[in-house]
């Protein structure tokens, strides 16, 4: 198992990483021969952490028991940042990995089916390090 979660979770480092620079793509922060505006560096850093939090407690978010309007808003806010991450992370690989040289549609395709099985890594790894299996164990620690 461990070594599932090594490979799961360089995947879930590699998500973090696409969804800053996807950041940096639609903000243009790292740009040769600019100067770094560090208030947009620092929220990019942020926001990236926030979002990477939220898909790493994806497994604890979704097994809260109650459904009152903190839990309900927690929820929300989850989606909206699975679709940044998402969003970021094709921006941030297509830029940063592709060059933004995808020049067709089964190209683009593969793009997008990459980042997501990427994104989701980060996800499975909230599962496997909170979740239990059938007997009540964990599957990690």
């Amino acid at each position: 198992m461990w070594i599932v979660a090594i490979i799961i979770g360089i995947g879930a480092l590699w998500d973090g990483f696409t969804t800053l620079f996807g950041i940096d793509e639609v903000l243009g922060i790292f740009r040769p021969g600019q100067e770094v505006n560090t208030v947009k560096a620092a929220f990019a850093v942020v926001v990236s952490l926030v979002i990477f939090g939220f898909m790493m407690a994806t497994h604890l978010i979704w097994t809260f028991v109650t459904d009152d309007l903190v839990t309900l808003l927690i929820k929300i806010a989850w989606f909206l940042c699975f679709a940044i991450d998402l969003y970021t992370s094709v921006r941030g690989n297509s830029y940063y990995v592709f060059e933004n040289k995808i020049d067709s549609g089964p190209e683009m395709l593969g793009l997008i089916l990459v980042t997501f099985l990427i994104t989701a890594s980060t996800i499975l790894m909230s599962r496997l390090l909170f979740a239990k299996d059938s007997r009540g164990n964990k599957y990690l620690f």
